[in-house]
């Protein structure tokens, strides 16, 4: 039984039968893959999608994002270069093609669980939640990156994504946030 669907927007058939593939594994319906972000026709029918994206149409995807979020879809970029374009400000995550298949696993059962569908603009995700706390716990990127399994440059384009959403620009600030919203413990 399919509990969701997805498009898938990339134009490397390698990532798209990939992401095919950790989709079907996970009984997320894949309605299309495409090439290219469509136009505002199309992504009006889309409802409740989750809607993986090649960060490369960063542009195309913000110029685009109310129309496309305004049903109820979720926007997952999908990083496969060394420098990246952000979707800040509509994606709700990002994928990279480093990324182990926990981390591909957790995104997913988000989207399924309907964790980040309750988020507003500014809220993290719960990989953001995980960085800020140790970030806040004095926790260096390096060690950051060992204890997620991630790579040192996820958990800068975390860091980079939770001070953009949160306005908070130094590790006291972040700390103080992360102290504030209960998210570590410093009475030990």
């Amino acid at each position: 039984m399919q509990t969701g669907n997805s498009v898938i927007i990339h134009s490397s058939p390698i990532i798209q039968q990939g992401l095919k593939s950790i989709l079907l594994s996970r009984n997320i319906g894949i309605t299309d893959v495409m090439v290219a972000v469509p136009e505002d026709t199309v992504l009006n029918t889309w409802k409740n999608m989750l809607i993986m994206v090649d960060t490369q149409f960063s542009d195309e995807i913000k110029k685009h994002a109310k129309v496309i979020k305004k049903n109820g879809n979720r926007i997952v970029g999908i990083e496969t270069a060394v420098f990246f374009n952000k979707l800040d400000s509509c994606s709700d995550d990002i994928l990279y093609v480093h990324d182990n298949l926990d981390t591909i696993n957790q995104t997913l059962m988000e989207y399924l669980s309907g964790v980040s569908d309750v988020k507003s603009d500014n809220q993290l995700s719960h990989r953001e939640i995980e960085v800020l706390t140790m970030v806040a716990q004095g926790y260096s990127n390096k060690q950051i990156a060992g204890q997620l399994f991630i790579s040192i440059h996820t958990v800068i384009t975390h860091r980079k994504n939770i001070t953009f959403k949160l306005g908070i620009k130094s590790i006291p600030g972040l700390t103080l946030y992360a102290a504030l919203n209960n998210l570590v413990d410093f009475q030990r």
